[in-house]
């Protein structure tokens, strides 16, 4: 899931990058192993799953400053489907 968001009101390129390098430098396999090890896989489906959670919470503690709903915009945008999660 390497996501390099598009232009976002109030996100420069370098905040936009850096939501990519989550994904390049914590990849799916050990998000997945986390989720799996704490049981906390979904037993149902969900319009934000755990692993995408799990890179939320992260792109929130490297952008404190911003509101959740720009980060989560960010995160999700170039995912088919994301324009659920903005509603």
């Amino acid at each position: 899931m390497g996501i390099v968001a598009p232009c976002v009101t109030g996100w420069d390129a370098g905040q936009r990058v850096e939501i990519g390098i989550l994904t390049k430098v914590f990849t799916a396999e050990p998000v997945d192993a986390a989720i799996a090890k704490h049981d906390r896989t979904e037993r149902r489906r969900r319009l934000l799953p755990a692993g995408l959670v799990v890179y939320f919470v992260l792109a929130l503690c490297l952008f404190a400053r911003d509101s959740y709903e720009e980060v989560l915009r960010v995160l999700t945008s170039g995912i088919p489907g994301s324009r659920a999660l903005s509603r």
